[in-house]
């Protein structure tokens, strides 16, 4: 029974909370990208009632990567921002995941930037376990990418975030985690590192075989990722030293500014013997002026050699952004259109095949 002398009380806690939601919803309407967000729940490994309609766990076997049939399957998709960015803009939803499933995609890249990451502690309940379940009820695989550039080891690196935690620690910290959480979704694959830089090969390769360890040693058995040096493009260290786990690939970055003559050094010929995929690409046509250097080019200069390299030797990809702002972007402005970049990707993704007898 609530008395008289506790109305004013609690009509004084209902209207602060009220004045609250309303100065949040002003804000959130004034400055856009503004979001309240509430606590998620934990469980301690991914739980999903439909996870038996998800595509089965891909294996390694020579450089090809296959099903369940043994038939080669090459995995070709898009990336979208971290899914923070996503969540502020509104977007953060099946049916946004829907749209990338229609472009004919068979894999998601999620990019999990580190100081996103410490920001949130219900990140991987919040963000990662939801695109998990869409993507798996959408037939699709999930690439989920520790977004680091820089040394793992030191920290050395000009886009290392400055953040009160070692980059080795915090890496050893997440994997764990993910690596536990995730060990029977079996549509989704871990990509260690996004680009190592600052770094040497034998120093890459050792603290590689660490993250791939420590992913393992979870009871985690699907396709592990390792990229290349210099952010991300060069692999041919994997010719004489290869990671020595099982269900490894590889990843290289190739931009225009990466010459042609340089694709077989750097991954062509370890995709002869591992797979190898190419987990960023794309380029900036038009205001050229404004693009960096790195990614000015155009479909005759980069696109079209750079596609039929890698559908000469079945080599997947993802291209990037799925997104109107982060360069090089797909969409123009609020994702009215396309760019010449998003034109192209999506072009091919529409006309590839990406499983094959």
């Amino acid at each position: 029974m609530i008395t008289k002398k506790r109305i004013p009380i609690i009509t004084a806690c209902v209207l602060g909370v009220v004045l609250g939601c309303s100065v949040l919803f002003i804000a959130a309407s004034r400055y856009g990208n503004l979001s309240f967000l509430l606590p998620v729940k934990h469980q301690a490994v991914f739980i999903d009632k439909k996870v038996a309609q998800f595509p089965l766990m891909l294996t390694v076997r020579a450089n090809q990567i296959i099903d369940e049939d043994g038939k080669t399957v090459i995995l070709k998709g898009v990336m979208p921002p971290d899914p923070t960015v996503s969540n502020k803009r509104g977007n953060f939803n099946r049916a946004f995941y829907a749209g990338i499933q229609e472009t004919n995609a068979n894999v998601i890249r999620i990019p999990v930037h580190p100081e996103e990451w410490i920001k949130d502690e219900d990140y991987l309940w919040r963000y990662l376990s939801p695109i998990v379940s869409w993507a798996g009820e959408l037939n699709m695989y999930v690439i989920i990418d520790w977004h680091y550039i820089g040394n793992v080891a030191t920290g050395a690196g000009s886009q290392m975030p400055d953040i009160n935690i070692a980059p080795k620690e915090l890496t050893m910290e997440f994997w764990r985690l993910i690596a536990t959480y995730f060990r029977d979704a079996p549509n989704v694959i871990f990509e260690v590192f996004n680009e190592p830089e600052s770094i040497g090969a034998e120093e890459w390769r050792s603290n590689a075989t660490e993250i791939v360890q420590v992913i393992r040693d979870q009871k985690a058995e699907q396709i592990i990722i390792v990229g290349g040096l210099d952010f991300g493009r060069d692999l041919s260290w994997v010719i004489e030293n290869p990671i020595n786990a099982k269900n490894i690939a590889y990843a290289s970055h190739i931009y225009p500014i990466h010459s042609s003559d340089m694709w077989q050094y750097w991954f062509g010929d370890v995709a002869e013997k591992y797979p190898v995929l190419i987990t960023e690409w794309g380029f900036m046509d038009e205001n050229r002026d404004a693009a960096p250097d790195y990614l000015v080019g155009s479909e005759l200069t980069y696109g079209h050699p750079f596609t039929e390299y890698l559908n000469a030797r079945e080599i997947g990809w993802v291209g990037c952004w799925y997104d109107d702002e982060w360069l090089p972007n797909m969409f123009t402005e609020n994702g009215k259109g396309t760019t010449y970049n998003g034109n192209f990707i999506l072009g091919e993704l529409n006309n590839g095949s990406t499983n094959e007898d």
